[in-house]
């Protein structure tokens, strides 16, 4: 048990070092001497838990998309029929508070978001399983709201909504060294947090014509 309980522990802190890593640096930037300097652990340990340094960030892109996956878009209420315009702005305002808490949540590491930034950045592998099994089926049950809110959007429109809906928070998720500096703060105070929440909301119900209330 005691080390089963070891393994784990390395295995997490080899994660967590090329999670940090490549939110510093991007991935491709990043070696395996780096990541065992990181994370305290030997050079040997990549290869005895992982075989490689692609699939350990296989590993670190799975565990981003595991939390994306706890909390899919369709517990929002899609499955409603014929939904009210009060309904679609609950949806909305569902979207929002899931994505801020998703992206702010103070018990998840600090460099998943940022992962995800630079995996976007530039053709991989690893984004392939990572818009197969994340990021296709959210935007699709994204459009399938925006469509519902307004049906005369084509498939350019709806994407045009929902990302203008969630790069505010996607901003401060990206540029969150900038941002507290200019701020002076050491983290993303709660206060701050809820303004955020608030002004994004109030921004996506008036874009989309819902009602505030």
């Amino acid at each position: 048990m005691n080390r089963y309980r070891s393994s784990e522990k390395t295995r997490q802190a080899l994660i967590d070092a090329a999670g940090e890593l490549a939110a510093e640096h991007g991935i491709n930037a990043v070696t395996t001497r780096a990541i065992a300097e990181r994370s305290g652990e030997n050079l040997g340990s990549i290869h005895y838990h992982f075989g490689s340094k692609e699939k350990l960030y296989m590993a670190v892109i799975h565990q981003v998309g595991e939390r994306w996956q706890s909390s899919p878009l369709r517990d929002i209420g899609l499955e409603i029929e014929q939904p009210s315009r009060k309904d679609l702005a609950d949806m909305v305002k569902k979207i929002v508070r899931r994505n801020l808490r998703l992206i702010f949540d103070p018990e998840a590491p600090a460099w998943h978001c940022r992962v995800v930034y630079q995996l976007m950045q530039r053709t991989s592998p690893l984004l392939e399983p990572f818009r197969d099994e994340v990021m296709t089926p959210e935007v699709d049950q994204a459009l399938e709201l925006m469509k519902l809110v307004d049906p005369t959007f084509d498939d350019e429109m709806a994407v045009l909504h929902y990302f203008m809906m969630l790069t505010p928070l996607q901003f401060h998720a990206d540029y969150r060294d900038a941002i507290l500096h200019r701020l002076e703060r050491a983290d993303f105070d709660e206060s701050y947090v809820c303004k955020l929440e608030e002004l994004c909301i109030r921004q996506s119900l008036l874009l989309l014509n819902l009602p505030l209330d």
